[in-house]
């Protein structure tokens, strides 16, 4: 089969079903083993979390960059195009390489249909694609992002040289079960023999799972308060947060001054996540760090939807806080650095998310006015939804916007009403994405 445009053939690849639920790995290694085993040989850092996996990732690959090193990475989900999910070198992958790799995917399935697994389905798919490519292009590392959970999660078939596992609370329980605990034991599931481990802030009882999964698999289990951490944090407001990250290395302690423009007390967590997988990454293979060209990396490092201002007047941010621990760190950035102006929330979320958890999380936020509003997503939370949860939950303080592009385009033409003002766009990253592609091909971010 050949396709004459990436939509074309992503439609593909989101049209592959399979009634047969995949349990554990071998599904994917049966595919992998079809298109020889591309996977085995890569140089891998495997990044799991319920929260924070993506701006660490962002962050590492930044660091790594300005040393000169050729990095990969996978992410999802994309929030412009699809081509986001796979790049090298900060660049997306091509349409042309993307094309002629969900070609070869055609094949891959109809040999699938021939074994006891039947087809892959999206991100199984995604994952043997993203192989093949870091097969071609042959990065110093990959920057592997886990899809959910991390031990039975396809990217799993990796043997990744270090792991870090960001934060880890309640999501997916369907899925990884309605414990921290459970969780961490899933989670955990990433670290491999004599895998390097790197944690953030993690509770005690699941850090204690996540150490025990280190010792058995005789992981150098880094704790995140022994071997590193981080003091004489100052709020730069718009401009970030500048803080010192300590080391101890043969028993000295080494104090570096980093800056982020990252809005978040969370993005300094994820800042220095990425600065212990990164200082391990380099001392295990033996490498020279460029400090200063680190610290130029680390404090220019964007990224897109993670509260990021795509209008100056008015002022509107978006972030895609979509689960309960992604809403309370959005809680404190918002008391934190906007504590003295006047928001607006409009907010939009999947009914596959705890959502009688979050509404109360949202309207714990000290805003002036909040939204509740639907988009275009077979998962996502109508306002008929919305009303009847708010009425369980005997909750008056929402109003609800059935057509949030034009509640969006009549706030900007109010500019002059609302300078004042700041509008937070939330939830869903698949709804601040629709938000996102609304603003430049109607408004044009700032």
């Amino acid at each position: 089969m050949k396709f004459t445009t990436v939509e074309q053939a992503t439609a593909w690849l989101d049209a592959q079903t399979n009634p047969k639920q995949r349990i554990g790995l071998k599904k994917i290694e049966t595919a992998m083993n079809y298109v020889n085993n591309p996977h085995l040989g890569l140089p891998v850092i495997h990044i799991t979390g319920t929260n924070g996996k993506g701006s660490t990732t962002t962050f590492l690959k930044e660091l790594l960059l300005s040393q000169g090193l050729a990095v990969g990475t996978f992410t999802s989900p994309h929030i412009m195009r699809f081509n986001e999910r796979i790049s090298y070198n900060g660049e997306n992958i091509s349409d042309d390489d993307l094309i002629r790799i969900i070609e070869q995917m055609v094949e891959v399935n109809e040999y699938m249909e021939t074994t006891e697994y039947g087809r892959l389905i999206f991100f199984e798919l995604y994952t043997v694609m993203m192989a093949l490519y870091f097969q071609e292009k042959q990065p110093d590392v990959c920057l592997i992002e886990v899809g959910i959970g991390g031990e039975n999660d396809c990217t799993n078939v990796f043997k990744a040289d270090l792991a870090i596992l960001t934060t880890i609370g309640l999501d997916h329980e369907d899925l990884l079960g309605d414990t921290v605990e459970a969780v961490a034991t899933e989670k955990s599931g990433i670290i491999k023999e004599k895998s390097i481990v790197v944690t953030g802030p993690i509770q005690a009882s699941p850090l204690n799972v996540v150490s025990e999964r280190a010792k058995l698999m005789n992981g150098s289990h880094v704790k995140f308060d022994v071997d590193y951490g981080f003091d004489n944090i100052q709020n730069l407001k718009e401009n970030g947060s500048s803080f010192d990250f300590w080391q101890v290395v043969d028993g000295q302690k080494h104090v570096r001054n980093w800056q982020i423009t990252m809005l978040g007390r969370y993005q300094i967590d994820n800042a220095t996540i990425a600065l212990k997988a990164f200082i391990a990454w380099m001392s295990h293979h033996g490498q020279y760090i460029n400090f200063e060209d680190a610290a130029y990396a680390l404090k220019h490092t964007k990224w897109m939807a993670r509260m990021e201002k795509i209008s100056e007047n008015p002022i509107i941010y978006i972030d895609g806080a979509h689960n309960a621990h992604g809403l309370t760190a959005l809680k404190s950035l918002v008391d934190e650095y906007f504590y003295d102006k006047e928001i607006t929330i409009l907010y939009a979320g999947l009914s596959t998310k705890n959502q009688d958890e979050q509404l109360p999380i949202l309207q714990s936020f000290e805003a002036d006015n909040l939204y509740l509003t639907q988009f275009d997503h077979r998962k996502a939370m109508s306002i008929d939804d919305f009303e009847e949860l708010a009425d369980e939950l005997l909750d008056t303080s929402f109003e609800m916007v059935e057509d949030w592009q034009s509640f969006l385009l009549e706030f900007v033409e109010k500019a002059d009403e609302t300078k004042e003002r700041i509008l937070l766009v939330t939830g869903s990253l698949y709804f601040v994405s629709d938000v996102r592609q609304l603003f430049l091909k109607k408004v044009k971010i700032k």
